[in-house]
């Protein structure tokens, strides 16, 4: 193929966060002027029915549910620019719903269910009469980890570790197309995660198993996992990463398999919020049979 270069705005963000009434009554609105399909990422309510233990709370609105460990790391505390593509299929973001969620024992533990549309961001309406239904528990058995952030930016002097195992449904109708007529995917996903920091060096690492029942064409399993270590060489400022990802999208089917290679080296001028990245990737398609390179640069 042809080579591009382009520049991009990824993201810019307005986000407002307070309570009402009481501190147990908690809103968040958050817009992204630079997405060109939709403004609107959060708008939700939180109540802490435990005051302030946040031992059991519930929350609704347009929000991320409980999945996937990396699609719930906020964008700008990410190793590398863009998620792996094994995040980006299966854990799908946003959406609107209602989930119950406490974080007990001095948030060692993190449990997580909801329900939402399974339509994505500002899809208003559902397109059957199921829910998308999202379980994640979380246990965190060193103490309490403040954030999803990537990266030991803090340069822990005592070990984190956190390990998740989660589980998702959700029933979607599938559009006709010429070859193709209107069906429906019943998709089951279990899924788990594991991260680790301690000065300097961060492991974080997923996993992915679904199977797809359709009622017109045939069912398939997919699975997918995704590996990424990083090292701060100059303690909070200079770090490199490495990510390894690996995607199956049909199991039944041979040479469908997508694969994510890369390297990514990060100066921090101020934590997460302040730093500039740089990072390489290649991307195997073995059913298109091509082989994509990536160079970006960002600041932020």
């Amino acid at each position: 193929g042809s080579d591009v270069s382009s520049f991009r705005i990824r993201r810019a963000k307005t986000r407002m966060e307070g309570w009402v009434y009481t501190k147990d009554l908690q809103f968040e609105l958050q817009l992204n002027w630079a997405d060109t399909t939709t403004l609107l990422d959060d708008a939700n309510v939180n109540y802490d029915f435990t005051r302030g233990k946040r031992a059991f709370m519930v929350k609704a609105g347009q929000f991320k549910p409980g999945f996937g460990r990396q699609e719930l790391t906020s964008d700008n505390a990410l190793e590398f620019i863009e998620r792996s593509i094994v995040s980006s299929e299966f854990a799908r973001s946003r959406d609107i719903g209602a989930q119950v969620w406490g974080a007990p024992f001095g948030g060692k533990l993190d449990w997580r269910i909801g329900v939402f549309n399974g339509n994505g961001r500002t899809t208003t309406r559902n397109d059957n009469d199921k829910l998308q239904t999202n379980v994640r528990v979380t246990w965190q058995p060193l103490g309490k980890i403040t954030s999803y952030a990537e990266g030991d930016v803090e340069t822990s002097d005592k070990p984190q570790f956190a390990i998740a195992a989660q589980y998702e449904s959700n029933e979607r109708t599938v559009a006709a197309t010429a070859t193709t007529p209107i069906d429906s995917a019943d998709r089951e996903i279990f899924g788990g995660d594991v991260m680790f920091k301690y000065k300097g060096f961060s492991l974080v690492g997923e996993f992915f198993d679904a199977t797809t029942n359709r009622r017109v064409a045939a069912d398939f399993d997919s699975d997918g996992y995704s590996l990424q270590a990083g090292y701060f060489f100059i303690p909070k400022r200079f770090e490199v990463a490495l990510r390894q990802a690996q995607l199956d999208l049909n199991a039944s089917r041979s040479r469908d398999q997508r694969a994510e290679r890369g390297v990514a080296f990060n100066w921090f001028f101020n934590k997460h919020p302040h730093k500039l990245q740089a990072d390489f990737r290649q991307i195997e398609n073995q059913a298109t049979r091509s082989m994509d390179d990536e160079i970006r640069l960002q600041y932020q």
